[in-house]
């Protein structure tokens, strides 16, 4: 056997662990090895390290040795010396240990680096699936990263948070000729039905059609005014003339709050479905048990309240709509769009997932005889001037009041109202303002 073919033999047997008992102390020069005691270990300065495969980290350089961790392909080591055999002693989670250098690799000094995500993403608090989300993310956001984290995930920053993903589901971005990703603040919106084809052509075949009021995950913009888009795992394009940008977007990151803000620049995450949707027992126009009789079950019981004070009071009241899910706001939307056009339609009814109604605290009513649903005529009326006068006693505000269609984005609607809890909806009363007005945002 050559000498070049005993080193390689030897070594193999020193990462499996038998070279201890088949090599002399001399063989290969490790005559300075105590294998009884502390290893001799050069010192080096502490250089970071990339292992290339799930790896054990042991308390000596063998594979005899016990295992004092197991740690991901990808995990960050900090080596602070190089023992013999192959063997770094290296750091981890305050454990000092030892690991084969056949699977490790030093890692390339931090530059920042840009990551497309490839699928809908949570961006994390902490390098673990338990951590709180900070951000939902959709497919195709670009993510900047500086720094790569333990355990198959990676420190990412977004639009000024820091937090983590999961590397399998973000790939390096290449800087290839690809159009530029539409900037990640925009939603998009179809303002018709919309064809999604296979080329940025009306040539192309068609894959889907969307209503109107449909979100869109805009990822590119092609040629010919043409955007390319993702829908339900796959690329497509369409026409930028039945598109519109909402600049400013944002999705709330507190969606289960009783005091959640969504509006025309606030949105609820992607088919958002309230946890405790419980069916109310005040009386409704319908007798059919539908979601539109149901509400988060705080504000359930605090509409069972107000009707009761109501009747008291003379008043009494009807429920028309409380909860809609994600789809029937959907198709409503779609509705209105096809009768009156998507401008107006946007004047009166919530784009998907920018519907009050879709959090289960908000409730529409009329009068006890049903007339004037969801319409003007119920303005003026002893119902309504009962509502202005008295809901927010029982923690509900008239969501869009006169005079502030400027700020909520909506015309005046004194038939919907909105649970907010008693001391929220009192000061508002107070101090004749909108939720919006109330938290100092839009």
């Amino acid at each position: 056997m050559t000498e070049v073919n005993k080193q390689r033999f030897y070594k193999k047997l020193a990462v499996t662990g038998l070279a201890f008992t088949l090599v002399g102390a001399g063989t290969l020069g490790l005559h300075s090895l105590n294998f009884t005691g502390e290893p001799t270990v050069a010192s080096a300065a502490a250089e970071t390290y990339t292992t290339t495969a799930n790896l054990n980290i042991r308390s000596g350089p063998s594979t005899s040795n016990a295992i004092i961790a197991t740690v991901k392909q990808g995990t960050q080591l900090t080596v602070v010396g190089q023992a013999a055999s192959g063997w770094l002693k290296v750091s981890y989670q305050g454990k000092t240990g030892y690991v084969s250098s056949e699977y490790v690799k030093k890692s390339a000094s931090s530059t920042t680096k840009t990551y497309v995500t490839t699928a809908n993403l949570n961006i994390r608090s902490g390098l673990s699936t338990s951590s709180a989300i900070v951000v939902t993310v959709k497919q195709g956001t670009q993510l900047t990263s500086t720094e790569q984290a333990a355990n198959g995930w990676l420190k990412v920053s977004y639009q000024g948070k820091t937090g983590y993903v999961s590397t399998q589901y973000v790939k390096e971005s290449t800087g290839s000729s690809e159009p530029a990703p539409a900037p990640a603040a925009s939603v998009y919106v179809a303002t018709a039905n919309l064809n999604v084809r296979t080329t940025a052509s009306t040539s192309g075949a068609v894959m889907a059609t969307l209503k109107a009021g449909t979100q869109l995950d805009v990822t590119a913009k092609a040629a010919n005014g043409w955007l390319k888009i993702t829908y339900q795992g796959k690329v497509g394009y369409v026409s930028g003339q039945y598109v519109r940008a909402l600049a400013g977007m944002k999705v709330v990151s507190n969606p289960e709050s009783i005091q959640v803000v969504v509006n025309k620049q606030n949105k609820l995450p992607e088919n958002y479905v309230p946890k405790d949707l419980v069916y109310t027992t005040i009386p409704f126009t319908f007798k059919e048990q539908t979601e539109k009789k149901k509400m988060r079950s705080e504000a359930a019981a605090a509409i069972a309240q107000l009707f009761a004070g109501a009747k008291k009071q003379g008043v009494t009241l009807l429920g028309v709509s409380a909860y809609r899910s994600h789809a029937t706001q959907s198709a409503l939307f779609s509705s209105y769009v096809q009768r009156d056009g998507y401008d107006k339609a946007a004047t009166y009814s919530a784009l998907p997932g920018t519907s009050e109604h879709e959090t289960g605290l908000g409730i529409d009513v009329t009068k006890g005889d049903g007339t004037c649903a969801a319409q003007d005529c119920f303005g003026g009326t002893k119902e309504a001037t009962w509502l202005d006068a008295h809901a927010a006693e029982y923690g509900f505000i008239i969501r869009y009041p006169k005079g502030k269609e400027a700020v909520t984005g909506y015309k005046y609607e004194p038939w919907h109202l909105r649970y907010v809890g008693k001391p929220v909806a009192q000061a508002i009363k107070s101090k004749g303002i909108t939720l919006e007005e109330y938290y100092g945002i839009k």
